[in-house]
């Protein structure tokens, strides 16, 4: 199997520019890859990072593409392909196992709000389509193939870091994640309140 998994160093996660700087969003994004890329490890997987930009990743394929997202992963759809986003930190050894051994054409673990965070491609005919309510999408092409596609639901899986509501679920969920220590070490934390809020050197956000 090979494992494609899409990447943007460059001023990566502008809607975290509130609360991060551009420096610190960089820094993000490169842990997050880091954590996805651990629990990856432990399977029997080739896995290429298909970046926007060069950057150095020891030990790991990073293939730089020029094109669309859409494209970059058509291009390199092959006989059993999956495509796992570099910024589910919370992913465990479990929940991957469980992805790869769901039956299907397609196997889809949507996002929270309406995206596509992992996708396992058994059918070399179907093409991705992200962006826009993707899970839907999605489900839609593998239909018109006449696909069997299967939902693949975990919480695990479903948490991705665009906003500050995801660094809270980092920060409650993440223990022991590159990402959660990287956070930490700047500053940011969780005020037990009624809700949990995130606050960062005391301050809430």
């Amino acid at each position: 199997m090979e494992v494609l998994i899409p990447f943007k160093p460059v001023n990566p996660k502008s809607r975290l520019s509130d609360v991060l700087s551009l420096e610190e969003r960089e820094k993000l994004v490169r842990v997050m890859l880091l954590d996805v890329l651990d629990v990856l490890n432990k399977f029997d997987c080739s896995v290429k990072v298909l970046s926007s930009h060069p950057f150095d990743l020891h030990g790991v394929e990073v293939c730089v593409d020029s094109q669309s997202l859409d494209d970059a992963i058509n291009s390199r759809i092959g006989k059993e392909t999956a495509v796992i986003m570099s910024d589910l930190v919370l992913l465990n050894e479990k929940a991957v196992k469980e992805f790869f051994n769901t039956e299907g054409d397609v196997v889809i673990a949507p996002g929270r709000r309406g995206g596509t965070n992992m996708l396992l491609i058994r059918d070399n005919r179907f093409r991705v389509s992200y962006h826009y309510c993707s899970f839907l999408k999605h489900v839609a092409i593998a239909e018109r193939l006449g696909l069997k596609a299967v939902v693949f639901d975990s919480f695990y899986a479903s948490v991705d870091i665009d906003s500050k509501d995801d660094l809270l679920e980092v920060l409650i969920h993440g223990k022991g994640k590159r990402t959660y220590e990287y956070l930490k070490s700047i500053g940011f934390d969780v005020k037990f309140d009624k809700d949990p809020k995130l606050v960062r050197y005391g301050k809430e956000l």
